[in-house]
């Protein structure tokens, strides 16, 4: 059975039609979930992208893997979802546009073959690699030069759709095809036949506004600047979904298992923050879509579902044999090096718990949408909960850098 593993970056779940969201963002991902498995209470187990690839690639928590900074490159102790397709006699093939999961850091790893788009020259991958060491001049440079030519976090999936179609008819065995698109993430640049909501002033003016926001602990928006924000972020996911919706039609007569999620969410100052560039652990950074089409089995899972458990739920779709219902919880986890505090959140069905590490922690009722008193009996168990969490990630760090000093 052929399977396409779509990852749409900085999806929320509360912005598609399937969750209950008044505009009509998603026909394409709403089909996808009436035809098969959606779960209500995704959960991420981090808030940016490549510690969370490396999750979904290996089933492990960031301190598991490894892959937790901008500096720690993709090589994790266990065998990836891809080297197990590969194992099976799958072919197998990674196409992004994401620097985070590109072949720099390691995540060609598993794949016969993978495209990212990166490196028209020499001179460019120096500048790539200096901007993976966090200059900021470089990081500039980098931008404007992919803005002008449309590359990297820049480059729409209408171009190269073309690409994904001809790779799939030149496979003769089965296929293990992960698309990491990154239509839905800043910067949101929609082409003009697929807005709606925003006119080529708002996306390039708002789009430099949340630019401005992205290190804000407390952005002063207006409720017209949140808006207009939404609208373009909107009609990225708009697009977004008409891109999922050309490539499942023309890859229909290969009956392939559709597995489509997002990797975080995006804050849109509900909390005086911006995006996902400050690590939080609220509803709106780590709730994400989660369908998979293409089997048997229809329905909507209410409990907790983490993305943790992907690589499961994916091997099972090959056998047409999704058997997965959830958790009793998800948990997530971030590092937040501006106040270096070690976040912790878990999430029940109807209740969220989230620790900050120096012992203050918030719990909420998410069916009341506020936050309430944690000296509660469900608030003390999820707090010792986040506890233990915080205490084995320590100690896997501990073992981690004892074992690196060794070697």
């Amino acid at each position: 059975m052929n399977v396409i593993l779509y990852v749409m970056d900085a999806l929320r779940a509360d912005h598609l039609s399937c969750y209950g969201y008044e505009r009509d963002l998603s026909p394409n991902i709403d089909a996808l979930a009436d035809d098969g498995v959606r779960f209500e209470r995704c959960f991420s187990p981090a808030t940016w992208t490549r510690p969370v690839a490396s999750s979904l690639l290996t089933g492990l928590y960031p301190p598991a893997h490894g892959t937790e900074t901008r500096n720690d490159l993709f090589s994790p102790p266990v065998e990836t979802l891809a080297e197990r397709f590969q194992d099976a006699g799958y072919e197998t093939v990674g196409i992004t546009t994401m620097g985070n999961v590109s072949s720099e850091v390691g995540f060609d790893r598993g794949f016969d073959d993978f495209e990212d788009f990166l490196f028209s020259s020499d001179r460019y991958q120096s500048v790539f690699e200096r901007h993976l060491s966090d200059s900021s001049l470089y990081t500039l440079f980098r931008n404007l030069r992919n803005f002008v030519r449309r590359e990297e976090a820049f480059k729409t999936w209408d171009s190269y759709v073309d690409d994904v179609e001809r790779w799939v008819r030149a496979q003769d065995d089965p296929f293990f095809l992960w698309i990491f698109a990154m239509d839905t993430h800043f910067p949101h640049l929609t082409p003009r036949s697929h807005r709606q909501w925003s006119s080529l002033f708002d996306q390039y003016y708002y789009n430099w506004r949340c630019n401005q926001l992205i290190d804000e602990l407390d952005a002063d928006l207006s409720e017209r600047e949140r808006q207009k924000i939404v609208d373009i972020y909107d009609d990225s996911v708009r697009f977004g979904d008409a891109l999922l919706g050309e490539l499942r039609e023309r890859l229909d007569d290969f009956d392939p298992v559709f597995v489509v999620h997002g990797d975080h969410g995006e804050a849109f100052g509900e909390r005086g923050v911006y995006g996902h560039f400050y690590p939080a652990l609220y509803e709106e950074h780590i709730h994400v879509p989660w369908v998979v089409s293409g089997l048997d089995r229809t329905g909507n899972v209410e409990r907790p579902a983490s993305l943790l458990d992907l690589p499961e739920v994916v091997e099972q779709a090959t056998a047409d044999e999704v058997t997965y219902s959830g958790r009793d919880w998800a948990i997530a986890t971030d590092y937040d090096g501006r106040f270096d505090r070690n976040l912790t959140a878990v999430r029940l069905q109807e209740w969220s718990y989230l620790a900050d590490g120096t012992g203050l922690g918030e719990l909420h009722d998410l069916t009341a949408s506020e936050r309430v008193d944690e000296e509660r009996p469900v608030g003390e168990s999820l707090s010792a909960l986040c506890a233990r969490r915080a205490a084995h990630e320590r100690e896997q760090l501990a073992v981690r850098e004892y074992s690196e000093q060794r070697s």
